[in-house]
């Protein structure tokens, strides 16, 4: 499925959570947590929500950062949930990667940059369907 027929329309950060306390330069073990989600609001229409968490393994109360990073998407009429799921998500997770560098570059900590993830060859991909209810309200 080209990526071409999705539309961005518009994104944001919707949330940022930042806890640096680190104490001089030492060494950081980080770990990162993906989360996507993508909730369809009318044909053609679904908004994409991704969460990353990069965080010191080993103490996660010395650093860690969350970026919540919204998109919303005028997706063709005949794509599939699956196929959407996985697109928007190709599309969107750069804008929080992005996100979360530039936090921590701002902040004065060496900008974090967040190792890129396939989707569909790892183990968050994961579609939950949901029926649509009687009176057509998703």
């Amino acid at each position: 499925m080209s990526q071409s027929k999705i539309q961005l329309k518009a994104t944001r950060a919707d949330h940022i959570e930042f806890k640096n306390n680190m104490q001089g330069s030492g060494q950081l073990k980080l770990g990162f947590k993906y989360s996507y989600n993508l909730r369809h609001a009318a044909p053609g229409v679904a908004r994409g929500e991704v969460i990353i968490t990069a965080e010191d393994k080993d103490a996660p109360d010395k650093l860690s950062i969350t970026v919540k990073q919204s998109g919303i998407f005028a997706l063709p009429p005949e794509m599939s949930r699956e196929d959407a799921h996985l697109e928007t998500f190709r599309i969107l997770f750069p804008y929080a990667s992005a996100t979360l560098t530039a936090t921590t570059s701002i902040a004065g900590v060496q900008g974090i940059v967040v190792p890129r993830i396939e989707i569909d060859e790892s183990n968050v991909y994961r579609v939950e369907f949901k029926p649509p209810r009687p009176d057509g309200d998703n």
